[in-house]
């Protein structure tokens, strides 16, 4: 479950939904003012890593008899800017805190059924703190645990035969069964 991956389905979900924001990615996409939807504003930007640069951390892996094999679970770091405005009422806070909690529902909607138990958000906080802004603006970290897996190996239809005695397969060669 890569980071691109879930930008796509978010992107693919709120369209199919017919929500009226443009789903960007990368970092350089977060101080654009080309990459606004419909109305200005209505903008959401999926970018890698947290404010300080991490990108997250490596655990045990979940499910670690699966085939590929995971090495890792990569709990990846990332920033969701959601930013929207309601153009009918543009100095009216209510309306576009409004518009902004509608749009924010949406994308944590799109994130969970792609993701489901694999995602958490965490510390959301406003931006923009001037008096005369455009919209309403709120990024959260979303950690997402994806696997690091080994190269897969073509696993045999069947153990090797060979007068009479079965043989293991093992990554060294051949050995003789019990």
């Amino acid at each position: 479950m890569s980071f691109t991956g879930l930008y796509r389905h978010v992107r693919d979900h709120l369209a199919v939904a017919e929500v009226p924001a443009e789903v960007v990615f990368g970092r350089r996409e977060i101080g654009k003012q080309i990459n606004q939807g419909p109305n200005r504003a209505n903008r959401v930007v999926f970018a890698p890593g947290d404010d300080g640069g991490s990108i997250g951390g490596y655990e045990a892996p979940v499910k670690p008899g699966r085939n590929p094999r995971p090495l890792w679970d990569w709990t990846f770091v990332g920033r969701v800017y959601v930013w929207a405005y309601d153009p009918a009422a543009p100095n009216d806070e209510v309306a576009n805190w409004e518009s902004l909690v509608e749009l924010h529902d949406f994308v944590l909607e799109a994130i969970h059924s792609y993701a489901a138990g694999f995602y958490r958000p965490s510390a959301p906080r406003l931006l923009g703190t001037t008096e005369r802004r455009f919209g309403e603006e709120v990024v959260f970290l979303l950690e997402n645990r994806q696997p690091v897996v080994a190269t897969p190996r073509p696993r045999r239809e069947a153990p090797i035969q060979g007068q009479g005695q079965t043989f293991l397969v093992t990554p060294n060669g051949e050995e003789q069964g019990c």
